[in-house]
């Protein structure tokens, strides 16, 4: 073949891809396993790294398999096997937790799965095209503007497929696929559906939603609610536009988590893999001591912070969807959680908000694929905030948010999850705790927090 070069793979990339060499020059390729021996051709190369495609496996890894669906790149480990699958995500989060903030990789445990990896994915956020006059929805290959139409995805839910296909059957002939330059036209579909109740968002460009086919959509089996986002933005990074509005049916639905009954609306952030976000969740609020004040940045609809309220005195909260805030203050009504409190704010502005009129002993965050900003950085280290509780989607930013808060806190433990099977994705929480609490003083600060919280405790009991 024109152009093939024979090369064996070295490592793996932060997003799943092989990592080869080419006169010490990082070549990635991706659909390659370590250890392999491949044919490929270059079809990027500059100063510093090429990308090549695959044209033939020549070497095989023992760790290949054949993959169940290969409809789109957005499965980009569906080829291996689930051990090493594991290991990648293991050694992902390792090197990069290394190469940005130099934390020994003895500190990452073990990955936590549910070996589920179909039919987990219980929200789909997918751009909309159109294919010989039906609309399609899909994804765009990794780099360019080539969209793939996806007809079927077994990582979805069976409702989540079910509600996508009819909504995009019964939008084809009344709506177009969205056109840039025109600002019409239906530009994302969002879907979640969780016991048996789903919510649609059609986010579209300036138009507006037949009375016909609103009420079309609505009768969708299990589609309980219907809504529209105005979105016409060429460079922002949200799906939704600055607004939102209800077209038929419910304002929210409800889930179960680890006890809680949980209010979303459309623009609530709720984990997609419902299982694994459950032992997540209770793995990241089972490392926090007793304390007498705990804020949740990044708290969404307020479910860790419901489920920590036994910990602290005092839980707040701070989110900067107010949609989100409305949700976490109803969860807090429905569970009869009395000490949790909620406000809509930016996170470093929240808690610089917070920390004006009490200290904090414990800081846990979720913070999104960006990371902790600047802002919220500089808010941490200048507090007494003892532990942090860290949950992170992006190794990445991880790493970087670690180095920039290492001159006041360290990480004792870090636990990677697996929440997006057959992709390098992987989530982590990370404990870290304010440097120069050693042991002793971490047992008697535990004892003192335990005490304020029992003290509390008794002083409820004794008004009830």
């Amino acid at each position: 073949m024109k152009n093939s070069i024979v090369l064996t793979i070295q490592k793996t990339g932060i997003n799943g891809e092989g990592i080869a060499y080419l006169k010490h020059k990082p070549v990635f390729i991706p659909h390659a396993l370590v250890d392999e021996t491949v044919s490929v051709t270059l079809c990027e190369e500059n100063d510093t790294y090429a990308r090549a495609k695959v044209n033939s496996i020549l070497k095989p890894s023992p760790m290949r398999i054949t993959p169940s669906c290969s409809r789109c790149e957005g499965c980009a480990l569906n080829f291996v096997k689930e051990e090493q699958q594991l290991a990648i995500k293991k050694d992902i989060l390792s090197e990069t937790l290394y190469k940005y903030a130099r934390i020994p990789s003895d500190l990452v445990r073990s990955v936590h799965t549910d070996h589920i990896h179909k039919g987990i994915r219980s929200q789909c956020k997918l751009p909309v095209g159109e294919v010989d006059g039906k609309l399609v929805s899909g994804l765009y290959e990794t780099g360019t503007n080539r969209f793939i139409p996806i007809e079927d995805c077994p990582m979805h839910t069976p409702d989540v497929e079910r509600i996508r296909k009819e909504v995009l059957r019964l939008c084809t002939g009344v709506l177009k696929a969205y056109d840039p330059k025109r600002g019409h036209g239906l530009r994302y579909l969002i879907i979640r559906s969780l016991n048996g109740q789903g919510q649609c968002t059609l986010v579209t460009g300036r138009d507006e939603i037949p009375a016909p086919l609103v009420y079309s959509l609505s009768h969708i089996a299990g589609l309980t609610g219907l809504f529209q986002s105005i979105n016409t933005e060429k460079k922002g990074t949200s799906l939704f536009g600055s607004s939102i509005r209800k077209l038929a049916g419910a304002d929210w639905i409800e889930t179960d988590l680890n006890g809680l009954k949980l209010r979303l609306s459309p623009r609530s952030f709720f984990q997609l893999n419902v299982p694994m976000a459950a032992e997540l969740y209770r793995t990241a609020t089972g490392k926090i001591d007793p304390c007498d004040v705990l804020v949740e940045a990044y708290c969404g609809i307020g479910a860790m912070s419901l489920l920590a309220h036994d910990k602290a005195n005092t839980v707040i909260g701070i989110e900067s969807v107010p949609e989100a805030i409305e949700n976490a203050d109803a969860n807090a009504r429905t569970s009869g959680i009395e000490n949790c409190h909620f406000f809509t704010a930016d996170a470093a502005e929240g808690l610089q908000n917070v920390l004006a009129r009490m200290p904090v002993d414990t800081l846990l965050a979720d913070p999104p694929r960006a990371g902790m900003d600047q802002a919220m950085i500089q808010t941490i280290l200048s507090s007494s905030i003892t532990k942090i509780i860290y949950v992170s989607c992006n190794p990445a930013t991880l790493a970087k948010n670690l180095h920039a808060l290492a001159g006041s806190y360290h990480p004792v433990t870090i636990i990677p999850f697996d929440l997006f099977p057959d992709t390098p994705h992987v989530e982590s929480i990370t404990v870290l705790v304010r440097n120069g609490m050693h042991d002793s003083k971490k047992k008697k600060y535990r004892k003192k927090k335990k005490n304020a919280v029992s003290l509390q405790q008794r002083k409820q009991n004794a008004s009830d």
